[in-house]
C-alpha cells in the first residue's frame, strides 16, 4: 500500500509538467501547421516543401512521460553521493574495439574491456562537470568535463524531431552496445568534441540515465564522489549560465 501511495503522488506531481509539455507541443504543431498552410496557399516553395513530423504523437508522448519518470525516481541528490554507474569508452575506431564483444553468444560474452565507472574520471583535487560539453575550454584548467552519450531522445525508427539544418543528427534506436558507441562516434565527428572533454556511452541496460534521471539532457557537477551541483531536466531546464556561475564562484571568473 505504502508504495502504491508512493507512486500515485508521483503521478500527481508529474501530471502538471507532463501537460504543460504537451500543450507545448500542440502549440508547435499548430504554428508549423499553419506555416505550411499559407505557404500553400501564397504558393511559396520555402516552408511548403519537405516532410513535415508532427512533435505531438504516441511516441513522443510515451518519451515525455517516461522523461518525468526517470527525473522523479533519479538516485542522484543534491549534496549525497554520486552514483557510480558504469559506462563505456568510445574509441577511435567502435567496430573493431566493441567486435569481440559483441559477435560472440550472450552466455560466453567477457566483460567490455572498454567498460568503466563514471567517478574513475574524477580527481581528487578537482570537480567532474558530468554530460556536458561546453564551458571546456574556460575552466579545463580547474575541473574535468566528462560528456555521456545516453539512449537517443529522437531515433529516426522513432519520435522523430524536426530538422535544424546542419546540427540534424540522424540516429536510429540503439539495439547493441556497438550500434551506441558508433552513434558516439558519429556524434563527435558531426559535432565539435573540445579534447579536454572526455566522451562516454552509457551501457544497454541505461544505468546511467536511470540513476542521474537524464532523459534528454543534465548537467551536474561531482566534487570529492559527491553532487556539487545538480541541473535542471532537460531541455527546457538545462541550463549552462547557471553552471557557468557555480564554476566561476568555486574559481573565479574566466
Amino acid at each position: 500500500m505504502g508504495m502504491a501511495s508512493e507512486d500515485l503522488l508521483v503521478t500527481l506531481q508529474i501530471l502538471p509538467g507532463f501537460f504543460s509539455n504537451c500543450l507545448f507541443l500542440v502549440l508547435y504543431d499548430s504554428v508549423v501547421l499553419v506555416k505550411r498552410v499559407v505557404s500553400l496557399i501564397s504558393c511559396s516553395s520555402s516552408t511548403g516543401n519537405g516532410e513535415w513530423h508532427r512533435m505531438l504523437t504516441s511516441a513522443g508522448l510515451r518519451s515525455i512521460w517516461n522523461s518525468f519518470l526517470l527525473d522523479a525516481y533519479k538516485q542522484v541528490k543534491l549534496g549525497c553521493e554520486a552514483p557510480n554507474s558504469k559506462v563505456v569508452k568510445v574509441p577511435d575506431n567502435c567496430s573493431s574495439s566493441v567486435s569481440n564483444v559483441t559477435n560472440v553468444p550472450s552466455g560466453t560474452r567477457t566483460q567490455n574491456e572498454n567498460e568503466c565507472h563514471l567517478l574513475d574520471f574524477e580527481s581528487s583535487d578537482r570537480p567532474l562537470v558530468v554530460n556536458f560539453g561546453s564551458l571546456v575550454e574556460d575552466f579545463s584548467d580547474v575541473a574535468d568535463f566528462l560528456l555521456v552519450y545516453i539512449d537517443e531522445a529522437h531515433p529516426s525508427d522513432g519520435w522523430v524531431a524536426p530538422p535544424m539544418g546542419s546540427c540534424s543528427f540522424s540516429v536510429r534506436k540503439h539495439q547493441n552496445l556497438e550500434e551506441r558507441l558508433g552513434a558516439a562516434r558519429k556524434l563527435i565527428e558531426h559535432f565539435s568534441l573540445p579534447p579536454q572533454c572526455q566522451l562516454v556511452a552509457d551501457c544497454m541496460d541505461n544505468n546511467t540515465n536511470v540513476a542521474y534521471g537524464v532523459s534528454n539532457e543534465r548537467v551536474c557537477i561531482v566534487q570529492q564522489r559527491k553532487i556539487a551541483y545538480m541541473g535542471g531536466k532537460g531541455p527546457f531546464f538545462y541550463n549552462l549560465k547557471d553552471v557557468r556561475q557555480w564554476l566561476e564562484k568555486a574559481y573565479g571568473k574566466r
